[in-house]
């Protein structure tokens, strides 16, 4: 943020990649040579989303990256969402379909309403791969929250929070491309999304160490 805020580029290209790694690194140690299904997608979506990092930081430079860092960020939350949707396979209770589609709601009609908000300020090429990703948020975002009586406390909390912050911090960037340029997108989608990030991981530790307890 700091490399944000000064304009040290050469300082955010160096820092900006190894979040991610880190995050990697991190919960691969803390898995203790557990490994699953749920750790293994966790990790798939950490490996995305640092590709997708790498795109955005040149996609002024090469417009095509854009594209690209939204492919992968795409692939990430489905990661993520497999990885949250087999938790609730994995637990000891039954999926309660209609509070499912209840909670589901919120989700749905805020980036409706989001994707509606921004949808003029869209180039041509764009509309379908924006919607799609659009939905892939929603999708991540219901994944997370029908997590509830299915994961410890401590994972749902940390994960939950995890995924509306990295939804959020997907918004500003929308906003800040297609609707408003506004001072400081940067620091805040990047407080966001680093937050989410993080939290999604170490909810993700949490999830793992309740079963081996």
């Amino acid at each position: 943020m700091i490399s944000v805020l000064f304009d040290l580029p050469l300082l955010h290209y160096a820092v900006k990649p190894m979040f991610m790694i880190l995050l990697m690194v991190y919960h691969w140690k803390q898995l203790s040579g557990l490994s699953s299904f749920f750790s293994k997608t966790i990790q798939f979506g950490l490996l995305f989303s640092w590709i997708g990092d790498i795109a955005l930081m040149f996609d002024e430079k090469i417009p095509i990256l854009f594209v690209v860092g939204l492919g992968a960020f795409l692939i990430a939350h489905l990661g993520y969402a497999a990885a949250f949707a087999r938790n609730v396979k994995d637990s000891n209770s039954s999926l309660n379909v209609s509070k499912s589609a209840l909670i589901a709601l919120p989700f749905i009609a805020i980036t409706s309403c989001f994707f509606y908000y921004m949808k003029d300020g869209l180039p041509a090429e764009l509309f379908v791969p924006v919607l799609a990703y659009t939905v892939v948020i929603s999708v991540m975002g219901i994944t997370a929250v029908i997590r509830y009586n299915h994961v410890d406390a401590k994972s749902y909390k940390w994960i939950l929070i995890g995924a509306i912050l990295f939804i959020l911090s997907d918004m500003v960037i929308a906003i800040n491309k297609f609707v408003i340029d506004f001072d400081y997108d940067a620091i805040l989608n990047m407080w966001l999304y680093l937050t989410g990030q993080f939290m999604i991981t170490v909810g993700s530790v949490f999830y793992v160490r309740n079963l081996k307890s």
